[in-house]
């Protein structure tokens, strides 16, 4: 079992910036709406080398990467980007799951090992130092087809056709747990990522439906 303490989201019209700042500086994330289409997404500014930051995997969950980090102005001493308007309806979502939560921050206790669904219909980008992984533990195989394919420059573990991915056993346990890929290994409990997949795989909302 793991204990985290998650951000919750809230949408704040503009003429509430002060009530937005106010959230984010308690540790929450904050959906603040310049115009009734055009979102600014506001979070606690990351901690460098923080692989595991929450408030960068919010950002990376709307296919970013970068976000600005506010020296003056409104938002000092926070970071932000620009929500592409493709993922105006992502960041609504998350703001009405957690609207039933009264506070800035949550702590919520997830069990990987009854869910599995970061497991499931996701796609791992192996890397260089997975490979060096694979060949220090006698598995060079694992990067290689049919256990991983080529797209593009890049190669990625391939699924089975019930798109799970063929390491995950029955148990929900990882069959190739030591030499796990990178992404694997990255993947943060609680992220938005992760609250996605448990949802869609499971059904399971740490909040309300709609």
């Amino acid at each position: 079992m793991t204990r985290v303490v998650r951000p919750i989201v809230r949408s704040f019209h503009a003429r509430f910036d002060k009530e937005c700042v106010a959230w984010v500086r308690k540790g929450g994330h904050a959906v603040y709406w310049e115009s009734s289409t055009r979102a600014r997404l506001v979070i606690p500014t990351p901690a460098k080398g923080d692989i595991g930051d929450l408030g960068y995997w919010s950002v990376l969950d709307l296919g970013k990467n970068t976000y600005e980090t506010h020296v003056t102005g409104r938002f000092r001493g926070l970071s932000s980007l620009r929500v592409p308007r493709s993922c105006n309806d992502i960041v609504r979502r998350r703001a009405t799951r957690d609207s039933v939560h009264p506070g800035p921050h949550r702590t919520v206790n997830f069990d990987c090992l009854e869910c599995g669904s970061c497991c499931k219909d996701n796609e791992v980008i192996l890397e260089p130092t997975d490979f060096a992984r694979f060949e220090e533990g006698g598995r060079p195989e694992l990067g290689k087809a049919p256990l991983a394919r080529k797209r593009g420059t890049q190669t990625v573990l391939t699924l089975l056709r019930s798109k799970d991915c063929r390491h995950l056993g029955h148990d929900l346990k990882c069959g190739i747990y030591t030499l796990r890929p990178n992404a694997c290994r990255e993947f943060p409990v609680a992220s938005e990522c992760c609250l996605f997949a448990r949802q869609d795989g499971l059904g399971v909302v740490d909040g309300a439906l709609d």
